[in-house]
């Protein structure tokens, strides 16, 4: 399972590193329109377009029937029941190519989250590193060695009813490194991404499973077995600009996206 997430992971790095030189919001743009013509398509091959089509002519119908019977309040009543009927009988239609389009969409949304909701340290900004072990592992041989480019500010502290070592650490200069953890013969390694650019972000690395692979696609699981449960560090939220303004990136997704879909949906002749 874990290489199908690579896979899947390595599509997005090379999308994303496309637009590497620019703001950081280009990149999500283009990701946004690519899945609103992607998601468009996909609903046009899994959905009944004939019958939405015919839903959505009998509710312009009804709602035409509203206004030429503005003054029969029993026929507008009437009316509305039917068009709450129609609605009804529409999202039924467009339920099954929702769920066919879930999955899909969850996994965009998690690569886009691992580089667009936070962002890498900047030279000179501290974290702290936190690494969690088995009960009964002596927290006096867990071990931290830090590579060039990352300085460890504090001493060791242990909290042993956590079964916790944590360090204050900081970023000297840009790059990735490759934090290793030592427990006994042990070894974990925690990648620390600093600098301005757009890379895929994890804080936590443990023992995830099949499926929590997939909510943490940065790092690949610590194996079963290990002394250590978990690593840890945390990284500032990213605040997304273009142009001065500002905006969450999962608005800016849902926005693009769905605008986009909505704008091209004549050209590709798909009921919506």
């Amino acid at each position: 399972m874990w290489g199908l997430v690579r896979a899947v992971t390595a599509v997005f790095d090379g999308l994303i590193g496309i637009f590497g030189r620019w703001n950081p919001m280009v990149g999500l743009l283009a990701v946004s329109i690519l899945t609103g013509g992607v998601m468009l398509v996909i609903f046009r091959y899994t959905s009944n377009q004939q019958a939405i089509a015919r839903q959505k002519e009998l509710i312009k119908a009804h709602i035409l029937e509203i206004r030429l019977f503005k003054d029969d309040l029993r026929m507008q009543f009437a009316a509305q029941r039917k068009i709450l009927v129609e609605n009804l009988r529409y999202m039924r239609y467009a339920l099954a190519p929702m769920l066919v389009m879930l999955v899909p969409v969850l996994v965009i949304l998690i690569q886009l989250d691992v580089r667009y909701a936070r962002r890498p340290l900047l030279p000179g900004e501290t974290t702290v590193l936190r690494v969690a072990v088995e009960e009964g592992t002596d927290l006096s041989s867990v071990r931290l060695d830090a590579p060039e480019g990352i300085t460890v500010e504090t001493e060791p502290m242990r909290i042993p009813g956590a079964h916790e070592v944590n360090w204050r650490i900081r970023a000297e200069r840009e790059g990735s490194h490759d934090l290793v953890i030592a427990v006994g013969s042990e070894r974990a390694v925690k990648r620390l991404e600093a600098g301005e650019r757009v890379a895929k972000l994890s804080e936590v690395r443990d023992r995830a499973g099949i499926l929590a692979v997939w909510a943490r696609p940065a790092e690949s699981p610590l194996p079963n077995g290990s002394p250590i449960r978990e690593v840890a560090l945390a990284y500032p939220e990213r605040d997304l600009r273009l142009f001065g303004i500002g905006a969450h990136w999962l608005l800016v997704f849902f926005v693009v996206s769905v605008v986009f879909g909505f704008a091209i949906k004549g050209f590709v002749g798909v009921e919506v």
